[in-house]
């Protein structure tokens, strides 16, 4: 008898294994045919504007009325918004992450980790509601500017909303880094600061750089809480650092015009390109990260 029950034991857990790697392959089909469906309307909807105005999106000038939809403005709010909340998360992010990994006790590690999460799970609306309240009072009292909703409000929003997403990963991606690795600097001679700068960063760096594309897909996709600070301009300022004007994203851009927009029209499929283009984008920015996070690039591993 108890040969029969250890002989069935293997056969139940190739069972279970392949039911697992059918499940995943199944699961994996699912996303895939999702994501270039998506992708697919996309396109369709679009193709009016693509196969008409064709280079003339790629301007700057946004004027429905005169049939002209460059998405030019568009793309540089994003841009500019991204870069500014990324300046100020990924310094800010990393060194937090250094602190609660390397400084902090497992306890205290816990409950600050617990905070961030749900700080990262507050809705972008009331994120929004606060830069509406303050961020842009108070930018525009500090810098004597006409309205306080400007590319750096958004950007500076953006940077408090990404950065738990930054904390987190990173924090992870350190604490990832063996122990003995650190044992063997100390050993050596090594001062703390010394071992985070030559051993802990250098080999948690692939970890990081995918938290960072993480944070960067999360900033390109957010919508209604940049929309309510951004002021809703669709120009590009005569000097191109110049971000303390009202601008446009991608995201608020969609979320102003798409409810007003009529149907299978030129404006509604301009738009849909907007959204099409932001996809690409977004995907792409997972694709890397996605291959940043794989194991075998680990240093090591």
């Amino acid at each position: 008898m108890k040969g029969k029950k250890l002989s069935v034991i293997p056969v139940m857990s190739a069972w279970s294994n392949r039911i697992g790697r059918a499940y995943i392959l199944i699961s994996t089909l699912i996303s895939a045919i999702i994501i270039l469906l998506i992708a697919l309307v996309l396109f369709i909807y679009s193709w009016e504007a693509i196969s008409q105005q064709r280079a003339d999106l790629f301007t700057s000038i946004w004027n429905p009325a005169a049939g002209q939809f460059g998405i030019l403005a568009m793309l540089y709010g994003s841009l500019m918004v991204t870069v500014i909340a990324l300046a100020i998360a990924i310094p800010l992010g990393l060194a937090t992450a250094l602190f609660t990994s390397e400084m902090l006790g497992v306890r205290y590690r816990f409950h600050v980790k617990f905070l961030l999460e749900l700080l990262a799970g507050i809705p972008s609306v009331l994120y929004g509601l606060i830069g509406v309240a303050f961020f842009s009072v108070w930018l525009g009292d500090l810098f004597d500017l006409q309205s306080g909703r400007t590319i750096l409000t958004a950007g500076i929003l953006l940077a408090i909303m990404v950065l738990p997403t930054i904390i987190t990963l990173g924090d992870d991606a350190l604490h990832n880094v063996p122990r003995q690795y650190r044992e063997a600097a100390q050993g050596l001679g090594l001062y703390p600061h010394e071992v985070i700068i030559h051993i802990v960063l250098p080999l948690a760096k692939t970890d990081i750089a995918g938290a960072v594309l993480l944070a960067l897909g999360r900033a390109l996709g957010e919508t209604m809480a940049v929309m309510l600070v951004i002021g809703g301009i669709d120009k590009i300022p005569p000097s191109l650092v110049n971000i303390m004007v009202p601008g446009q994203t991608i995201t608020s851009k969609l979320g102003r015009e798409i409810e007003e927009t009529a149907f299978a029209s030129m404006h509604f499929s301009a738009l849909i390109f907007m959204g099409l283009a932001l996809l690409v984008m977004v995907l792409a920015l997972t694709a890397i990260a996605q291959h940043y996070f794989r194991p075998g690039l680990r240093l090591y591993e």
